[in-house]
């Protein structure tokens, strides 16, 4: 009962697999690949150490070999990744498989009698479990969904016709070979462990292939969750059950040796095909983090079964319709695997991307896709989301995509990952950006991602350039706000502290006019005189205010060019204006507009020196700061100036500068420093 209901609470789920495999699964798998490397390594050692003969007739030495390598390196991965049920099983078999060839090879050794009988009957036991299990239920386990209860019974009745045959192995003699001192001494018992271990092996043979037609239904009929992958596993477990079957058919020698004949290579390419069926299956429920190397491996396991079967195909076909020696027949099939090569290639590559990367499979699809999802604004983070779907289209561990401007839009998705690779984003004008993108853990982006990265470029290079001219456009908005403000905190304040004052003393003069006039008085005339020279003074200081206002320069943020035309604005005839030396970008972004203020406010601080007739302004970057010095040859007087010294002073507060002034009598000097 309990080899029966394992199986529902360990099933296949590739859904589950962890994206990072933790370090206790991580551990085991390592330990199930390199024990069953290993015991390959250590029966090839011995084997040149026995000598010749490395192969006997009968035995199953490369199957043994092929499936310790193979299943071995299968095991510990799906074991990594929490696919726990079959990783086990597979790992018994590789682990039994290799265990088996080595004690075959020592079998060979010159040992006692007793202890070589029972080698002999043992040595190709240790991989029966392993090898009956997962023909006979592993395309069961291969499910997203809970097992259905006939299904439960299968798996329980293949796992245990599975060890019949190593329980029983000890104790028997087999007919032509050595005395084994374990056996029981009783012909009745001995055909009876022999027809319970040939029932066993019948068992699982017909268990694999009702195996077989349950993963045609679930391709065919299934859940739509199941069939993607499925296809691959109908095609290694029918190659299993055509090919691999007549070896556990100890009651049908005759058909196995005529596959042997006809197809000798026929059980090693069933070995070849279904792990790579297995991994293509995990790989297509995204089993995150090994996608890009296993991608490569699976193409070249599968490209090497397709032409071993193609080739045995070919040559059995010929060797049994027409009359040809099997040199002949061995040549014409080597003959078409060359012309096919480059095909069969392509569509296995194409078959194996379209499940582990999907749409990202085909680039003019992912193309497609990326341009529908592209919105007539791109701002950044639509650039983010983009860039988030193409590193999990491609299975990629970090993806950015990034302007070329200084300063530019910049998306980046992922975390770390392995050498980063650089794509060029190329748009009409030259380049526009590039991707950067790295692989998981420390692995090279594969090959085939970077062609789809480039295919790809030119929908990103236009999502990178309209999110560069959205984000231009929005920054343009926010610095106009921002001119906005200070032009109307300017306005404002020389309104409250310099045209306010002034026509408000213009108003008390003229209301003293008319009782002057009504008493006769002289000094009418004089008030009148000294009204019109005031608003005199009052509308040249509104078209001063006019000047200062922000140039169209400052809206791409050039302050240097907004600095000279300001003082090209207030040049005249009677008095020159020069600004000397740049600011480049050592002013933050955001407060040129204050800064263009603060020189503004120097620059109303020159016209209020009546006998000025040039100002100097240099500008000097420091490596922490800014200096702004402005030297006039004149000056005004303490009331004329005290507002706007007042107002230059605030300025330079709010802006966490410094204010130096070393003006003489006949002249001003100021020294002005900003922190950059």
């Amino acid at each position: 009962m309990q080899a029966m209901s394992a199986p529902v609470a360990t099933r296949f789920d590739p859904e589950w697999a962890p994206a990072r495999p933790r370090r206790s699964a991580l551990i085991a798998g390592v330990a199930i690949t390199a024990t069953s490397w290993g015991l390959v390594v250590a029966t090839v050692v011995l084997s040149v150490v026995v000598g010749p003969p490395y192969t006997v007739k009968g035995d199953f030495m490369s199957i043994y070999l092929g499936s310790a390598v193979v299943w071995g390196g299968i095991a510990g991965l799906l074991v990594a990744r929490g696919a726990r049920f079959v990783g086990v099983i597979l790992a018994v078999q590789g682990v039994g498989a290799g265990l088996s060839a080595l004690l075959t090879v020592v079998a060979r050794m010159e040992l006692p009698d007793d202890v070589h009988g029972a080698l002999v009957h043992i040595a190709d036991r240790p991989w029966i479990p392993g090898a009956l299990a997962s023909f006979a239920i592993l395309p069961l386990l291969l499910t997203t969904r809970p097992l259905a209860p006939a299904t439960r019974v299968l798996v329980g009745l293949g796992l245990t016709v599975s060890l019949i045959p190593v329980v029983l192995a000890p104790l028997r003699q087999r007919e032509g070979q050595p005395l084994n001192p374990l056996a029981i001494d009783d012909p009745a018992v001995q055909e009876a462990m022999r027809t319970t271990i040939v029932t066993s092996f019948t068992l699982a043979v017909v268990i694999g292939v009702v195996s077989l037609g349950v993963a045609c239904w679930r391709r065919w009929a299934g859940p739509m969750a199941d069939r993607r992958g499925q296809g691959w596993i109908v095609l290694g477990q029918a190659l299993l059950v055509i090919f691999g079957s007549p070896i556990f058919l100890p009651a049908r020698p005759d058909i196995a040796a005529a596959i042997d004949q006809v197809a000798p290579f026929a059980p090693i390419v069933g070995l070849l095909f279904m792990p790579a069926a297995v991994i293509v299956f995990a790989l297509g429920r995204r089993v995150a983090g090994i996608e890009l190397t296993v991608n490569r491996a699976l193409v070249n396991v599968m490209l090497v079964a397709v032409l071993v079967a193609t080739y045995t195909a070919v040559a059995t076909t010929l060797a049994l319709a027409f009359p040809v020696a099997p040199l002949i027949a061995g040549v014409i099939g080597v003959a078409v695997l060359a012309l096919g090569l480059a095909p069969l290639q392509r569509w296995v590559q194409g078959r194996v991307d379209e499940l582990v990367y999907g749409d990202a499979a085909d680039p003019a699809q992912l193309v497609r896709a990326l341009g529908d999802r592209l919105p007539d604004g791109v701002d950044g983070d639509d650039l983010r989301s983009l860039a988030d779907e193409l590193r999990v289209a491609l299975r990629l561990a970090r993806l950015e995509l990034r302007s070329a401007e200084p300063g530019g839009v910049l998306a980046v998705s992922g975390g770390p990952g392995g050498p980063v690779s650089r794509i060029p984003l190329r748009g009409s004008d030259g380049e526009v950006g590039w991707i950067d993108a790295a692989a998981p853990g420390r692995q090279r982006v594969d090959r085939r991602a970077i062609r789809v990265l480039d295919r790809v470029s030119g929908v990103l290079a236009i999502a990178v350039r309209l999110a560069e001219v959205n984000r231009e456009i929005l920054d343009a908005g926010e610095r106009a706000r921002e001119v906005g403000a200070e032009e109307r905190r300017m306005v404002a304040r020389e309104l409250d502290q310099g045209l306010g004052p002034g026509l408000a003393r213009s108003a008390d003069r003229l209301d003293r006019v008319p009782a002057l006039v009504t008493a006769g008085e002289a000094a009418a005339g004089v008030e009148l005189a000294a009204v019109r020279i005031e608003l005199a003074e009052r509308t040249t200081e509104v078209r001063d205010l006019a000047r200062t206002l922000l140039p169209g320069a400052l809206d791409s943020g050039d302050l240097d060019t907004a600095l000279r035309e300001l003082a090209a604005r207030f040049t005249s005839s009677k008095l020159e204006i020069e600004v000397r030396g740049v600011l480049g970008d050592a002013i933050p972004e955001g407060r040129e507009a204050a800064v263009h203020h603060l020189v503004a406010e120097l620059v109303l601080l020159v016209r209020r020196a009546p006998g000025a007739r040039r100002a100097d302004i240099e500008l000097l970057t420091l490596p922490r700061a800014v200096r702004i010095a402005l030297t006039v040859d004149g000056r005004a007087g303490e009331v004329d100036e005290a507002a706007i010294l007042g107002s230059i002073r605030d300025r330079i507060d709010e802006l966490g500068g410094t204010f130096a002034d070393t003006s003489t009598d006949d002249t001003r000097a100021l020294v002005v420093e900003l922190p950059r």
